[in-house]
């Protein structure tokens, strides 16, 4: 009996190499920062509970089977080799160098045909051969050699369970500071991916703002801003510790290693100082809503209250549910069955509304918290990192709702950032703080138009109505000091990594006119555009 268990346990873990794939590579583990839970948990016990179900029906089924008589017996063995030869199929494809595609490119369609005669003809004479049993005999071998990578996936698994289960915590709040109602308040506010060209510079005709007409008409506006880097990886740290980064590698679920380029090596970006270290040192408290980033695992200890959502972008979300995971693995079995891939796909959907759904769910959540946090009095300076109008699409501007089935487009999203300033807006001046409130609105980088246009669904028709072959590197850079009724234009080139040391200044009550801005920036700008525009987000 020991030995059938042993068997049957194999062939289960074999039918489930790639959700096993899946949980442990390299590139599950190296996404870790980006996600706000322990993916491995769903993905695991869901696992653990297929292999013990497919382990018991395969033993249930032999131990029916086996005692009818010679008939019976034949049965089990042809269906065990067809399992076991299905499943090593499905190992060998999930490997990119043997995968189907790969071998039909190196042998031609009709090669890789023969290829399958070939094997499929020496099987046959294997069994006329030698006999079926003995071929049979040949496979329980097969699977007792190779039952000892189920015994290690767990034994991995557990370990991997251990290791991370401590980074999944945000960390505690720093203590309120003494504050008074006379403080300087600033509202630093970043929409991901907003185009100074397609907002302000390059308007469509027809499309409007309103929200941000009337902040730039009593603002000052710098139309030639650049981000630091062209990714939210690299950029964001850099915003808020004012200085160019070269590069970024995340290290752990709550650590992001950052490297300067007047560095000999990179640095924890938990370790370094940045603005909110600045505040807190000035004696002001600081509150961040933040997108994208684990904001809280890595700055909470520096702010008064900290709340963050993931960006849902880094592979399936489904991944984090329990159910979806026990299922999505079962109709992978499917696999093992040639001609089900309909089926499959039908059973476990991965459509485009997986992504724009949570996408939504993150963007409301965070506005919410906003819209808490921007009236807070005790709070001198409050972050806010919002997730539009970064794709995929949510909105529908025309009927000025949520939309997450219908084919939108950048301009939509767009929309909904103006959106977001007025409720943004309307929230401070019903709790009358907005008088008393200097603001400061930018993206981290530009719409990078040329890397979404050939990712499927995240390009959209009217996209490429309204873009052409220009992509211009241009953020917006808004700022309204407290009080504030006259317009000001900023014609000159800068980078926004300098946005970090003038909000210092607004906090030391340095700075209180629109002169004043336009006079430190003379002084303070080095660069335009950053020299690390780079896409990727590192692995």
């Amino acid at each position: 009996m020991i030995k059938k268990l042993v068997v049957a346990f194999s062939i289960a873990n074999l039918c489930f190499f790639r959700a096993w794939r899946e949980i442990l590579s390299p590139q599950t583990l190296s996404r870790l920062y980006f996600w706000k839970e322990y993916p491995i948990h769903a993905a695991g016990e869901a696992l653990a509970i297929n292999l013990l179900l497919v382990t018991s029906i395969l033993l249930v089924g032999f131990t029916v089977l086996w005692p009818r008589g010679r008939l019976a017996r034949n049965f089990v063995r042809v269906v065990f080799l067809v399992v076991l030869l299905r499943a090593l199929n499905a190992v060998r494809a999930q490997f990119e160098p043997l995968s189907t595609g790969q071998l039909r490119a190196f042998l031609g369609s009709a090669g890789y045909f023969i290829a399958g005669l070939i094997i499929f003809g020496l099987l046959i004479f294997l069994i006329i051969r030698f006999g079926l049993t003995r071929v049979a005999r040949a496979g329980v071998v097969v699977a007792l050699i190779l039952s000892p990578l189920g015994l290690i996936g767990l034994i991995q698994l557990s370990w991997l369970t251990v290791k991370y289960r401590d980074f999944w915590h945000d960390q505690p709040a720093a203590p309120l500071l003494k504050s008074t109602n006379d403080q300087p308040r600033v509202v630093w506010l970043i929409f991901d991916e907003m185009s100074e060209y397609q907002a302000f510079a390059n308007r469509p005709p027809g499309f409007s703002m309103p929200n941000f007409d009337r902040l730039r008409a009593e603002a000052v506006s710098a139309t030639n801003a650049f981000p630091p880097a062209g990714h939210t990886t690299q950029s964001m740290p850099a915003l808020l510790t004012g200085k160019l980064i070269a590069s970024v590698k995340p290290s752990a679920p709550d650590e992001l290693m950052l490297q300067f380029p007047d560095r000999p090596g990179p640095v924890k970006w938990s370790a370094e100082p940045d603005i909110f270290t600045e505040a807190h040192n000035a004696g002001f408290n600081s509150a961040l809503v933040g997108w994208f980033h684990p904001y809280c695992r890595i700055e909470g200890s520096r702010l008064s209250a900290c709340v963050w959502q993931p960006a849902n972008l880094f592979g399936d979300p489904d991944r984090f549910s329990f159910s979806k995971n026990l299922w999505k693995q079962q109709a992978d079995l499917l696999m093992l069955v040639p001609g089900t891939k309909l089926l499959r796909t039908w059973l476990s959907p991965r459509s485009f509304d997986d992504y724009r759904a949570p996408h939504l769910a993150a963007y409301e959540t965070l506005l919410a918290a906003a819209k808490r946090a921007v009236v807070d009095e005790k709070v001198g300076l409050t972050f806010i990192h919002l997730p539009v109008p970064h794709p995929p699409y949510i909105y529908d501007r025309e009927h000025a709702v949520s939309d997450i089935k219908g084919e939108r487009q950048y301009l939509d999203n767009l929309a909904l950032t103006d959106r977001a300033l007025g409720e943004l807006r309307n929230a401070m001046e019903a709790a009358g703080v907005w008088e008393r409130t200097t603001l400061v609105v930018s993206s981290d980088h530009w719409w990078r138009a040329d890397f979404w246009r050939p990712v499927k669904n995240f390009w959209t028709t009217g996209d490429a109505a309204i873009q052409s072959n220009r992509v211009d590197h241009r953020v917006p850079l808004i700022i309204r000091l407290a009080g504030q009724r006259t317009r000001a234009t900023y014609t000159p080139a800068i980078n926004t990594v300098l946005t970090r040391d003038l909000i210092l200044e607004f906090l030391g009550r340095r700075i209180s006119r629109p002169d004043e801005i336009t006079d430190w920036l003379d002084r303070h700008r080095t660069i335009g555009e950053s020299p690390y525009q780079a896409y990727d987000d590192p692995e």
